[in-house]
């Protein structure tokens, strides 16, 4: 656990540097944009205790229930067998957001200029397609847990079903990552949420389909006994 702290720290203090930088280069009255509409433009902005302060908090509150998981986990110890599993998310979602943060205080400090504006979503949104990349390619090493993964009744009876289902699910949520990754700079802004749609929930459907095939095909199917929620 002390790892994986300390891992995590690596990236909430640049975060916390980077809101102590952007709140002493602004004033109360900054307004920051902090949302952007379907058509790529900023709908709503925020003060700097939203735009500077909330990622670092959300940053820390996320670093403490992954610190929690395999405590409360019914399957704690196939949780810790899925470790690089459940590092990759950690570690990636905190490089997004320390990446999220990046931007906010680029455009509070007016890093980022009108012109420019536009193109946050599509810069986030290809860090978006870049963690689905990630999470694939380690997805198919999750063993059977009740927070990490595709958790369907049939996957949690089923160990073939949970294997075949997560190897399937990694490989598509790779190329669901590459096309989001290139696409998003193909397409308008009005069109990008629908690719983010296709890319994030055709996986996960087709995933969910696939564990009940799986596991209708298993004779071993219905696993779980007492000892696995001990």
């Amino acid at each position: 656990m002390k790892r994986d702290l300390i891992a995590s720290a690596l990236l909430i203090l640049p975060a916390l540097a980077l809101a102590g930088f952007g709140w002493m280069g602004t004033d109360t009255t900054t307004q920051i944009p902090v949302h952007w509409g379907l058509d790529g433009q900023p709908d709503r902005h925020g003060g700097r205790v939203e735009a500077f302060l909330l990622l670092p908090a959300i940053m820390i509150v996320l670093t403490g229930v992954f610190a929690i998981l395999p405590l409360v986990d019914p399957r704690g110890r196939n949780l810790q067998r899925s470790r690089v599993v459940l590092d990759t998310v950690r570690l990636g979602v905190l490089t997004l957001l320390l990446f999220v943060q990046g931007i906010l205080v680029s455009l509070g400090l007016n890093w980022i200029g009108p012109d420019e504006v536009t193109f946050v979503p599509t810069l986030i949104l290809s860090a978006v397609g870049a963690l689905y990349v990630l999470l694939g390619n380690v997805l198919g090493k999750a063993r059977p847990n009740w927070f990490v993964g595709i958790r369907t009744r049939w996957t949690l009876s089923s160990d073939l079903s949970w294997d075949k289902t997560h190897r399937l699910t990694g490989r598509l949520m790779v190329a669901g990552g590459l096309v989001l990754l290139a696409g998003v700079w193909a397409l308008p802004p009005e069109r990008q949420i629908w690719l983010v749609l296709v890319s994030a929930l055709t996986p996960a459907a087709i995933g969910i389909v696939y564990s009940f095939l799986v596991w209708r095909s298993d004779p071993t199917r219905q696993t779980l006994t007492p000892d696995d929620v001990t």
